[in-house]
């Protein structure tokens, strides 16, 4: 929906209105949707691939606020790996496998 639909649907309901009161309130009913819904959250799984140490992280991802791994050798549940979870203590690079692992 573009905002010249929106216009239009105002102007046909309520009548001729000023473009920038139209404006102002489309203004304002894009901060209160903000305000409510701060972070768009889904959960994605992957399963591991054997000798494989780095992933591709999708495109959309803004934020990655944290990353497990499940542990099926037991009783099956998730272990959080803390690597990431603290983005102070991630390292930039990682000298075990010859990467450079630098995250851009």
């Amino acid at each position: 929906m573009t905002v010249k639909n929106i216009i239009d649907q105002v102007e046909q309901s309520y009548g001729r209105q000023s473009h920038t009161y139209i404006m102002q309130l489309i203004n304002d009913a894009l901060l209160d949707i903000g305000s409510k819904k701060k972070h768009y959250v889904v959960d994605v799984k992957t399963n591991l691939v054997q000798e494989q140490r780095w992933y591709d992280i999708p495109s959309r991802a803004i934020d990655i606020t944290r990353v497990e791994i499940l542990d099926t050798s037991t009783t099956p549940r998730y272990h959080l790996i803390p690597k990431l979870a603290d983005p102070n203590k991630l390292l930039k690079s990682d000298t075990d496998d010859g990467s450079t692992g630098d995250l851009t």
